[in-house]
C-alpha cells in the first residue's frame, strides 16, 4: 500500500506530515484529505478558508492540492460562478500570505548574516526556526 503524507498550507511555513498514512489507493487519500480538511475547519471556515491541504504519495510528487474553498460546506448556498470567485480569491489571499511571510524569513536572514559579519549579536532563531538557513 502507498503512503500518503500531507502538508497544510496556511499562509505561513507550511506544516508537513512526515509520518504518513498507509491507504489502498489514491482515491482513499483524497477522501481522508478531505475529512482531515473538514475537521481543521470546523467552527471556523472563514477563518480557513484560504488554507490548502497537498497531499503526497510515498513521499514524492504532489497528487492533490485540497483547498478548503473547495469543501467549505458554509458556501454551499453560493451560486457556482460567485463560489468559485471566493475560491480564487482564497487561493490568491494565501499565496499572498506565504510571500509576505518569506519575505520576511528572508529579511529576518539577511539582517543576522549582516550582523554576524560585523561579529555583532543576531536573533539565532525565530519560532523554533533557524534564522539563517
Amino acid at each position: 500500500m502507498p503512503l500518503y503524507t500531507f502538508k497544510l498550507r496556511r499562509g505561513s511555513a507550511p506544516l508537513a506530515d512526515d509520518t504518513g498514512i498507509h491507504l489502498p489507493d489514491r482515491e482513499q487519500a483524497l477522501v481522508y484529505g478531505q475529512e482531515v480538511a473538514r475537521e481543521l475547519m470546523q467552527g471556523r471556515e472563514a477563518k480557513t478558508r484560504s488554507w490548502r491541504l497537498d497531499i503526497y504519495e510515498n513521499h514524492g510528487d504532489r497528487v492533490f492540492e485540497l483547498p478548503f474553498a473547495a469543501i467549505d460546506p458554509t458556501l454551499d448556498h453560493l451560486v457556482p460562478e460567485f463560489r468559485s470567485t471566493v475560491e480564487r480569491l482564497s487561493d490568491a489571499y494565501r499565496s499572498w500570505q506565504e510571500t509576505v511571510h518569506a519575505s520576511r524569513v528572508t529579511m529576518r536572514e539577511s539582517r543576522a548574516l549582516v550582523a554576524r559579519s560585523r561579529g555583532k549579536p543576531y536573533l539565532a532563531t525565530f519560532a523554533g526556526e533557524r534564522t539563517i538557513r
